[in-house]
């Protein structure tokens, strides 16, 4: 066995150079491994970490990984154990979409941050939101954080790249009074009306609508439970848990949501009576508070296509009516809380924001609108 500079026994398969590098072997299947290091604690890790690579297919030599090889690597081993089945899909959506195309192919190593400024801009200039891009900067973030902790790369070039500055006008689509009750009018004969009205008096996410169930309705008291997201994920509906601890939350009812939560629950009752085994409601997902005429789920391109055809009856009437987003409600529902003086660790909560600057920065949206009128106040003290 073995011993080092300071009399200490070695693991089997590491010695000491003359330099004071420790040196670490072993073979697998033919093929010899060796791996170099000052810290003998360190050593030992890396050579572990590199034996389980080897062992279970995971290893490609450094200089020839590629980007795509990579985020296999990453998502499968790194990430599908640790975070939520929609995170997985998010990060693959956006590798898949954004960065498989320019950088896939490329060697992992070779990827620098000019390549990645230019991704970034591509995609401003593409239209994308901002949100879309910080996602994309999130997937590469971390996979090269990764690969730096093994040792794949020298160093992690995203840091080095800088997001486009963008404007926040076009995601931050807020309807007026005159618009939000112009939508109403027109959405009154769409399957989705009910969804669209809780959304105005909620400002609940898409997902969090989609995936209410009669369960999280506290009708005695009043009060709605937030307490997930419905996702699409391999061919299935699921209801995953909330995007954020906050995001788990009670909201209560305004009189007209009671109203219409009381009504469509006794409807939807007799629908499924009627329909038999014609209800076609998604396993674990039996009830569902908003579903298609046949109980399945309300998926997001069905819920685009309901806001169009909503947007398209207003057009028609010779009304110039700009293009919404379920999104477009939750601001909308935001800004109207705003301007009835809603205090903003009160909206935050019924938001579910994590942050209190995600709500003031809804103010600072709102504000500029009235901020003559609130200095108007200011006269009375002089």
């Amino acid at each position: 066995m073995a011993i080092d500079r300071n009399g200490r026994k070695l693991p089997k398969g590491i010695t000491q150079r003359s330099d004071g590098r420790y040196m670490g072997r072993f073979e697998c299947r033919g093929e010899k491994f060796t791996l170099y290091d000052m810290d003998l604690a360190a050593l030992k890790k890396s050579l572990n970490d590199l034996r389980y690579e080897v062992e279970h297919g995971l290893y490609a030599k450094k200089q020839n990984i590629t980007v795509n090889a990579w985020f296999e690597t990453w998502i499968t081993e790194y990430k599908t154990h640790t975070v939520k089945r929609g995170t997985i899909k998010a990060y693959r959506d956006s590798y898949n979409s954004y960065i498989k195309q320019p950088l896939g192919m490329r060697k992992l190593k070779d990827i620098r941050p000019e390549h990645i400024q230019k991704l970034y801009n591509d995609m401003n200039q593409e239209g994308f939101s901002r949100n879309t891009i910080e996602l994309a900067s999130v997937v590469l973030s971390g996979m090269y954080k990764q690969a730096l902790k093994n040792k794949i790369v020298r160093e992690n070039p995203v840091p080095l790249a800088t997001l486009p500055r963008m404007g926040t006008d076009k995601e931050r689509r807020v309807m007026t009074i005159e618009e939000q009750k112009t939508f109403l009018k027109y959405a009154q004969n769409s399957y989705c009306y009910d969804m669209i009205l809780l959304a105005l008096c909620t400002g609940m996410r898409s997902g969090e609508l989609r995936g209410l169930e009669w369960n999280d309705l506290d009708f005695t008291n009043k009060i709605i439970r937030v307490t997930g997201t419905l996702l699409y994920v391999n061919s299935q509906y699921y209801k995953d848990t909330p995007k954020t601890p906050t995001s788990k939350r009670d909201i209560p009812m305004l009189d007209n949501v009671y109203e219409m939560l009381r009504a469509r629950k006794k409807k939807q009752a007799e629908l499924r009576f009627a329909l038999g085994d014609n209800w076609m409601a998604a396993g674990g997902l039996e009830n569902l508070v908003f579903t298609s005429e046949n109980g399945r789920p309300i998926n997001r391109n069905r819920l685009e296509v309901a806001i169009n055809t909503i947007i398209d009856e207003i057009n028609k009437d010779g009304i110039r009516f700009e293009h919404v987003t379920p999104h477009t409600w939750r601001h909308t529902f935001a800004t109207r809380a705003i301007e009835q003086g809603m205090p903003p660790q009160v909206l935050k909560t019924i938001l579910g924001h994590s942050k209190l600057s995600m709500t003031m920065d809804l103010y600072s949206h709102v504000m500029p609108n009235t901020k003559a009128e609130e200095m108007q106040k200011l006269s009375d003290l002089f």
